[in-house]
């Protein structure tokens, strides 16, 4: 792979559109590492089943959330990602969360007996800190998505 100019010497190309305007939803993408000494399969079925009823069983978090996903990264799939050329991230697993807004991301965040609980359980299989992203989806290929109506 080439090494880019840095931008300030480059010309700029004429566009061919506007960027995109913000979807009807935010995602909140967290990126996490398993905590040492536990398997990766004891991480993962933790992960996709404990800790998902402890997400779903909060009031809050049922009520504001509007898509919840986990992409799971296993040794495997992360040396096969090797060969795909770029950098490998070093995470064992991202959550991705769709929410109407920031403040229903906070609301969320801000219910203490979430914040109580889920961070309790993570401290089960999670090793802190987490990386976190927030953006909006632009779809370019497939179909659009529509959520469930909250709980």
């Amino acid at each position: 792979m080439t090494q880019q100019k840095p931008v300030a010497s480059r010309t700029a190309l004429a566009l061919t559109g506007p960027a995109p305007e913000r979807g009807r939803y935010l995602r909140i993408t967290m990126y996490i590492r398993k905590l040492p000494g536990i398997t990766d399969e004891y991480f993962h079925a933790y992960w996709a089943n404990n800790h998902r009823e402890a997400a779903l069983a909060n009031s809050t978090f049922a009520a504001k959330i509007r898509r919840y996903s986990q992409y799971h990264i296993t040794p495997e799939l992360r040396e096969q990602a090797a060969r795909l050329g770029g950098t490998v991230l070093d995470f064992d697993g991202a959550a991705e969360f769709w929410v109407e807004s920031l403040e229903d991301w906070e609301a969320i965040w801000g219910d203490p007996e979430f914040v109580r609980i889920l961070s309790a359980d993570m401290a089960n299989f999670v090793l802190e800190p987490l990386h976190v992203t927030l953006g909006y989806d632009y779809l370019v290929v497939g179909k659009d998505w529509e959520a469930a109506p909250a709980a």
